[in-house]
C-alpha cells in the first residue's frame, strides 16, 4: 500500500489555505518577546504597512536581541586568557587554571603590557 503525507499550511490571520511555495513566515519581536506568523502575501504586505510608521521612527538594534551571544569586553579568550594567567602565576598572583579570570588580573595585565 502506498502512502503520501501532505502538509498543508494555513494563514494565521484567518484559517485560508496557503501554499507552501507563496506563504510569508514572518516573524517579529516585541519587549524581547519572538512571534512568528504564517501569512499569505496579501496579510504580510497588510502586516508590514500597519509596522511601517513605527519602524521609520524605530532605532534598530544590531546583534542578538537577548545578549546570549554577546561578548563582555573585558572578557579574555583563548590563547589570550593562557597568556594572562601564566602572567599572573609568575607575579605570584592566585589565578585558577580554568573559568572567568578576574578583572583586577586582567586590568594588572593589561597595565603592565
Amino acid at each position: 500500500m502506498a502512502r503520501k503525507e501532505v502538509v498543508q499550511y494555513f494563514d494565521d490571520l484567518d484559517g485560508t489555505p496557503l501554499d507552501e511555495n507563496t506563504m510569508k513566515v514572518t516573524r517579529f519581536s516585541v519587549n524581547g518577546n519572538h512571534y512568528t506568523l504564517d501569512l499569505s502575501p496579501e496579510h504580510a504586505e497588510e502586516f508590514h504597512k500597519l509596522l511601517e510608521p513605527y519602524i521609520e521612527k524605530a532605532t534598530p538594534v544590531r546583534g542578538s536581541s537577548n545578549g546570549s551571544n554577546r561578548r563582555r569586553s573585558g572578557a579574555a579568550r583563548g590563547s589570550k586568557a593562557r597568556e594572562i594567567r601564566k602572567w599572573a602565576q609568575e607575579q605570584g598572583k592566585n589565578v585558577a587554571d580554568r573559568g572567568k579570570i578576574p578583572s583586577e588580573i586582567i586590568e594588572a595585565y593589561n597595565a603592565a603590557h
